[in-house]
């Protein structure tokens, strides 16, 4: 089919489903700028699924996929449903593909496999190291090295400086995957000592962000609940602060996880797998079922949150965690310093259990921890009980400061 039929039935399905005429723009400038520049440039005039495939890796080299870079990919993505399946598609968001060629590639599959045999989390963890060391192979095989014996120190310095942005991620993340190619005898020596940091065996703690029961309770009581918006964030607001949720269990919720005859949350957490039910508590049960009869768009989607805007899309944990953002800004609640997130309302609540000399035990279970040491690092944040531990300095006696003359503290 010629591209510009499949952009004119895509321009028809973007207003049958309520685009707006900016964000309709938006995506002929896209198509402009992406698919048919490279068209054009390879003399095609017809589109088909393997052609938006190719367009589509052109925009990703290995390195960090930019915010236009997933636009453009998005816009391709619409176009392929569009040829394939006459829609726009459920999502419209593909994630990028990193590549991990030649040998140092396959040892990157490997390491990942083994990652996934230690239980280390798919969809959230290793994802996020495909992301730096595909970034890593591909800076290897552009500096000319294709195997894993060419891997020297200087290498691996110049990628971390070549990284302008998260370079402590990059450190650990690459750190881990050096110290698993000297243990499998890939590479003769440990290059892992390269990326610790000279402060490695010191201890550096931040107070966890948290935030005090009036502080909460502002928050929650600023969201307008006039609007579908507010209906909705509210609702993400009171899972997160009232229940403890992860922003990505908020995200995953869905319609059959509440068990209303028995006022329950029973749900499979994303982070963990676990198996977490908590009970469902009559202001976030009423905040539900305000969204679910007054503000949720119909659709054949059973996660409980959607988008406001069409196509209506099921909410990310981004999604949800930018919703909670933007609350705490529009509440006037004064975070400074402190994160603003879904994260921030759990160690709240987590403070308020301490306040109540709740066991740790039990907050852990509330919190859907696997291990209660994992709770133990909230005790940072119950400074009440820890003042009551703080012993009183004695006076000490004229006898201390004239000891030896006073020439000490004269």
């Amino acid at each position: 089919m010629e591209i510009q039929n499949v952009i004119d039935r895509a321009n028809q399905l973007l207003t049958e489903a309520r685009y707006t005429s900016s964000r309709i723009y938006t995506y002929n400038w896209l198509w402009k700028k992406g698919i048919l520049s490279y068209m054009t440039a390879k003399s095609l005039v017809d589109f088909d699924e393997k052609v938006g495939k190719e367009c589509v890796l052109t925009f990703h080299d290995g390195s960090t996929v930019t915010f236009y870079h997933r636009d453009l990919i998005k816009s391709v993505d619409v176009l392929i449903n569009v040829f394939l399946n006459d829609n726009l598609g459920k999502r419209l968001h593909t994630p990028a593909q990193y590549p991990f060629r030649g040998e140092i590639g396959t040892a990157a599959e490997d390491y990942f496999e083994s990652l996934k045999a230690h239980g280390i989390s798919e969809k959230k963890t290793i994802q996020a190291y495909k992301r730096i060391i595909s970034n890593f192979v591909e800076y290897m095989f552009e500096s000319g090295i294709s195997h894993i014996s060419g891997i020297i120190e200087d290498c691996i310095v110049n990628f971390i400086e070549s990284r302008q942005y998260r370079q402590k991620e990059y450190m650990g993340t690459i750190r881990r995957f050096l110290n698993y190619l000297y243990k499998e005898n890939l590479i003769a020596k440990d290059y892992s000592y390269v990326l610790r940091s000279p402060g490695k065996n010191i201890d550096h703690i931040k107070t966890p962000s948290f935030y005090s029961p009036e502080e909460i309770r502002q928050l929650e009581e600023s969201i307008s609940r006039t609007s579908n918006v507010g209906k909705r964030d509210y609702a993400m607001v009171a899972l997160c602060s009232r229940l403890g949720l992860r922003v990505s269990d908020v995200a995953s919720l869905s319609l059959k996880d509440i068990n209303w005859e028995n006022n329950s949350i029973n749900i499979i957490q994303y982070k963990t797998g676990n198996p977490l039910t908590l009970p469902l508590l009559p202001v976030v049960g009423n905040a539900i079922i305000d969204y679910l009869k007054n503000a949720r768009p119909k659709s054949t989607s059973n996660k409980v949150f959607l988008s406001c805007r069409p196509p209506y899309g099921e909410m990310t944990p981004g999604s949800v965690h930018s919703a909670i953002a933007v609350a705490f800004r529009e509440s006037g609640v004064d975070f400074g310093d402190r994160h603003h997130g879904g994260h921030a309302l759990r160690l709240s609540l987590a403070q308020r259990m301490l306040d109540k000399s709740i066991p740790i035990p039990v907050i852990s279970e509330t919190l859907g921890h696997t291990q209660v040491d994992t709770t133990r690092t909230y005790v940072r944040i119950d400074l009440a009980h820890m003042m009551r531990c703080v012993l009183d300095v004695p006076e000490a006696s004229d006898a201390f400061y004239t000891q030896r003359g006073g020439w000490l503290y004269g």
